[in-house]
């Protein structure tokens, strides 16, 4: 099972880009950083996501913002500019979302000039509990 989920910080603003069939990929950066002792190591992760989801984090997600990313591990190899044949590891994302563990998350309502973190409700307005 190829499987990775990280919790860590967007390095900088995601950049969005659209493939010749105008399939939206957005591709962003994650830091995570855990303690070791006395000292901090920090790991960049870089993640890639494709469609709507794409459109979605892209308008979502700030540098700084605080992240759950869950995703599979994808080694992808290029050629450089230079000719050289290279690797490049990355995540390509299942689902990532703003992380409430330290900041309350308040949906963005034009109607309340809110300027909280970027997200929609989950559920339409029609949705009914089951109980």
């Amino acid at each position: 099972m190829n499987n990775i989920t990280i919790i860590g910080r967007i390095g900088r603003d995601p950049e969005l880009r659209f493939t010749t069939s105008q399939m939206a990929v957005a591709n962003f950066s994650v830091a995570t950083t855990r303690k070791k002792g006395d000292e901090e190591e920090t790991t960049w992760f870089d993640c890639v996501s494709f469609g709507e989801q794409a459109e979605n984090y892209v308008s979502s997600f700030v540098k700084g913002s605080r992240v759950i990313v869950v995703g599979r591990i994808e080694i992808k190899e290029y050629t450089k500019k230079d000719g050289t044949e290279a690797k490049k590891t990355q995540i390509i994302v299942d689902e990532a979302g703003l992380s409430a563990r330290w900041k309350r998350l308040t949906s963005s309502n034009p109607e309340t000039n809110n300027t909280g973190a970027r997200i929609q409700e989950a559920f339409p307005d029609s949705f009914e509990e089951p109980f």
